[in-house]
């Protein structure tokens, strides 16, 4: 929720665009010519509504044969304008009757149907405005009035124009989400009714029975099907006929009119003939109980608005309630329409908006040569094609149709203007299709969902439409369907689905499944999709498969393609195994969202951390919307490229390297024993051994891993493998512990360490280094803005858990723990979940070291030191705690110290980047492309 700053800042630059506004359309304005800019303007710019282009109709045609000059359906709004200097109050002659510019738009509303009548008339004469709210008790004298001067103050009057489209978003989702939960309360009532539920063919029976039950609550309440048939079909019949009656009305429904038994029940002839596939085949429908009866009847039909639902909402709530793979996961999970447009809206309908409003803001264009290029730009939209290969419920697909739908009625209410007819008498105008649509899900149920919420979008939207096109729109039988294939994406050729020279768009939000998370099988889909040769198949994560397919499908083709991603896509150890083949193939990124929480709407809430990413071989302006940290707001950017680190940098991936790029000491890991737990104590563990085995004190170290160091725990390790034979014969306590060490490896399943049973005193991989080393975890929290390293001594034996440098300085120490290096470390290194995990190969190794000179490299030593000096003031608290962001005020020293040791190390690197990460990220790759070259 925005602060009351920032809402302060807001309404501050809302006033300013009101003076502007004002400031421009002084003593000006004509009714003809003027009416959409001035509209469009105060809409988009100074009262803040959305995707004006598309929600605000201009000069729309009314049944009467009059036209409404402005049309904000969502709000329910006619606008009445009038020329600059006309009174407002002055009856003018029209259709042989003398009425006011109010009781003009109150008798076109009057000439409408209920429905589509509004509930505010805003007139003008662009210097003055009123507002009539017509549920007033005499809204021609009761309305609100300021000036254009007064607008900056008066803003606030025009808000209802904008919080209906907030209110409908809010709505539509209430309503598909109770809606969801009674569908599942009912699914479980009728999944009882199965002799055995849990038999696939049961389950696709009820799965399909669910389905067929949510297009008819839908049809009946939209006014596909007659007033309360569904309802009055089934209501007083006896429970245990219903199952047989539901058979009934499935055939009748997938039955033309004119090969129905002429003897047809009254109540079912009643029925049209829908078509499309979903009543084709006769599926098992379990027997009803009077309170299964009850709760379809009275909860889930005569409750319920289903007319109401937003289908791209409902069919995923429907799908994650019903579809056994998802529900086990708890919660209704759905993707929000809003980040759908995260994806679709960078990807087309942003360029195909402003396309619109170009044809439709262009000066000095006669009327039919505008209507020429609207009907061009109708046979644009209506021949794309957009294909999601991983469609689930069908969300993508069916916000896309819907979005197109919306702009396919402002283009059919700017060909209507001025016309008495639209030469569409016979033929309907509309030309967006399911037909357009495809995709392909592994899920038979979710097929089903998808298709049937694209069904119940389409005949959404032809109610919509209905206010523009003056005769009935042909709901049903469906004549258009989407395909949607069943089939695992990643082993199916697309081709069969949708030629690649047919297809626009690719979009959808494949699986996210980590490298670890996999089956054998998916697994085997990821090799066979990528390129024989692709490193590291076995560690890159499964979203990857339909980046790969989708390069090699799209190929020579003008296709372009968005995925919403888990964000190691584009951050970490993966990212040159999957880029690297599809920068060979000329692929390069033309618009990204940076890591952002992707919140998939649900009761439960998992939340995963997400890029978007959009690719193709066509030239484009690069854009990258940028999130500060995940939970921000996005700013938008126009860097010069993006690389799929999604850096303003050349396309040089990150690949491990066994030594330094610089001339910088060699990075290790530390010791690792294989030894069972055997040498390995506790305080207490060690002090009960030393009593029973006094002459083993001077060979136990002290012990260091990650977790000891961050959250300052103490182990120690008892090393042996200096000690004397005739010195471990005094210490029988201790060759035990050699022996169990022994047993231990002999059993072992792996190969490698049997080998190593025969000298168990020794560690399989052993790193003690003479002097001092730092020390870096392997694992830190992604919540730290630094991963805390340190100094070790010789005294000191490592875990490999940890990272050692012997032989470094306070200069690398600085340099490692400073803002760079940790933003480079951030954008490279792997994940574990979403912790950092280090990396010597490709984090430290491939870090580009500036060349300062040698004050600037005293500079940072000396920072560099006050920073262990910060850290010393506060005896006892351990590294964990001190770099917890959320303890920072606690620790007012060592803030200031980094604070001072990153600008040394900016200055080092001559960038002025003021800490900015995202500047610092790109410096680096920038650096790192000249050190090892770009693809």
């Amino acid at each position: 929720m925005p602060n009351a700053s920032s809402q302060s800042r807001s309404f501050a630059r809302k006033q300013q665009a009101a003076n502007d506004f004002a400031a421009r359309w002084k003593g000006r304005g004509y009714e003809k010519g003027d009416t959409s800019s001035f509209w469009l303007e105060l809409l988009r710019d100074v009262v803040g509504m959305e995707d004006v282009t598309t929600n605000v109709r201009f000069e729309q045609r009314t049944t009467a044969g009059g036209f409404i000059d402005v049309v904000v359906p969502d709000a329910k709004t006619f606008i009445e304008q009038k020329s600059l200097g006309i009174d407002l109050d002055k009856a003018d002659l029209r259709q042989g009757k003398a009425v006011t510019p109010f009781q003009q738009a109150r008798e076109y509303a009057n000439s409408l149907p209920n429905s589509q009548r509004p509930d505010y008339i805003v007139v003008s004469n662009f210097s003055d405005f009123r507002i009539h709210d017509l549920n007033k008790l005499n809204p021609e004298v009761d309305y609100l009035a300021f000036s254009l001067s007064e607008l900056s103050d008066q803003l606030h009057l025009l808000d209802f124009l904008v919080d209906p489209q907030r209110a409908r978003a809010i709505r539509e989702e209430k309503a598909s989400m109770d809606a969801g939960v009674l569908i599942g309360s009912l699914y479980r009532m009728l999944r009882e009714q199965f002799h055995d539920p849990d038999a696939p063919e049961n389950q696709h029976s009820l799965n399909v029975l669910c389905v067929r039950l949510v297009f008819c609550l839908f049809a009946e309440d939209a006014g596909v099907f007659p007033k309360d048939a569904f309802f009055s079909y089934l209501h007083g019949a006896p429970a245990h006929l219903v199952r047989g009656m539901l058979k009934d009305l499935f055939r009748t429904l997938n039955t033309p009119p004119a090969e129905r038994d002429p003897y047809l029940d009254e109540r079912l002839r009643v029925f049209p003939y829908v078509n499309g596939g979903l009543f084709a085949q006769e599926e098992e429908v379990p027997p009803f109980t009077q309170d299964i009866l009850d709760a379809l009847l009275f909860d889930v039909s005569q409750n319920t608005n289903w007319a109401e639902i937003s289908p791209t909402i409902f069919g995923g709530v429907f799908e994650s309630t019903l579809n056994p793979e998802t529900r086990a996961s708890g919660g209704m999970h759905y993707t929000s329409p809003a980040n759908i447009h995260k994806v679709i809206d960078p990807l087309f309908m942003d360029t195909l908006t402003a396309e619109l409003e170009s044809i439709l803001t262009e000066e000095g264009v006669s009327e039919n040569r505008r209507r020429t290029k609207l009907s061009r730009f109708h046979d644009k939209i209506a021949g794309l094609t957009f294909f999601d290969p991983a469609c689930g419920s069908g969300n993508f697909l069916t916000e896309t149709y819907v979005s197109l739908r919306r702009m396919e009625n402002k283009v059919i209410s700017e060909l209507s203007k001025g016309q008495t007819s639209l030469g569409f008498e016979d033929l309907t105008p509309l030309k967006i299709n399911l037909d357009q649509f495809f995709g392909i899900e592994i899920n038979d149920f979710a097929v089903s969902v998808a298709q049937t919420a694209l069904w119940i979008a389409k005949l959404q939207a032809n109610i919509e439409a209905q206010t523009i096109v003056t005769h009935d729109i042909q709901d049903l039988p469906l004549v258009d369907a989407p395909s949607i294939r069943r089939g695992n994406a990643l082993t199916l050729d697309w081709n069969s689905v949708l030629p690649a020279e047919r297809c626009n768009y690719i979009i959808g939000n494949p699986p996210f499944l980590g490298a670890r998370n996999q089956s054998k099988e998916q697994k085997e889909d990821l090799i066979q999709a990528f390129p024989a040769g692709t490193k590291n198949v076995g560690n890159i994560d499964y979203v990857a498969g339909w980046y790969i397919k989708a390069a090699g499908y799209m190929a020579d083709h003008p296709t372009r393609a968005a995925f919403v991603s888990t964000n190691s896509i584009c951050q970490g150890e993966q990212v040159a195994n999957i880029w690297h083949p599809i920068l060979q193939m000329g692929f390069h990124i033309d618009f990204a969202h940076n890591t952002f929480r992707w919140a998939n709407e649900s009761a439960d809430q998992a939340h995963v951390f997400c890029v978007i990413v959009g690719f193709s071989r066509q030239a484009d302006e690069v854009r990258l919307f940028h999130y500060a940290h995940p939970d921000a707001e996005p700013k938008l950017q126009h860097p010069s490229r993006l690389n799929p680190y999604l850096v303003d940098a050349p396309d040089a991936l990150v690949w491990s390297r066994s030594k330094p790029l610089c001339d910088v000491p060699r990075i290790g890991i530390g010791n690792k024993p294989i030894d069972g737990g055997n040498y390995l104590f506790t305080d207490a563990e060690k002090e009960e051994f030393i009593q029973l085995e006094p002459l083993a004190e001077k060979y136990f170290k002290p012990w260091l891993g990650s977790i000891e160091f961050l959250q300052g725990k103490s182990r120690w390790v008892l090393w042996l493998g200096d000690a004397q034979p005739q010195e471990l014969a005094k210490m029988p306590h201790a060759m035990e512990r050699v022996r169990a060490v022994k047993e231990f490896r002999e059993s072992s399943r792996s190969a490698t360490t049997r080998k190593i049973a025969d000298r168990p005193r020794r560690f399989h991989v052993e790193n003690m280094p003479s002097g001092n080393s730092i020390l870096i975890p392997k694992v830190s929290s992604e919540r730290r803005r630094y991963i805390p390293i340190g100094f070790v001594g010789p005294e000191t034996l490592c875990s490999d858990l940890v990272f050692l440098i012997p032989n470094a300085t306070l200069y690398h120490f600085g340099i490692l723990q400073s803002q760079f290096h940790n933003a480079w470390m951030r954008r490279v290194a792997g994940r574990l979940k979403s912790d950092y995990r280090y990396s010597g190969g490709v984090v430290y190794n491939n870090f580009v070291w500036p060349k300062p000179c040698k004050d600037s490299e005293s500079e940072i030593s000396r920072c560099a030191q006050a920073v262990l000096d910060a850290r010393a003031q506060y005896s006892g608290i351990t590294l964990a705690h001190m770099y917890d962001p959320s303890n920072d005020f606690l620790y007012p020293e060592l803030v200031d110290a980094h604070r001072t040791l990153d600008t040394a190390v900016e200055e080092a690197f001559e960038l002025e980047s003021n800490g900015d990460e995202q500047e610092i990220v790109n410096h680096l790759f920038n650096l790192y492309s000249v050190k090892v070259g770009a693809i």
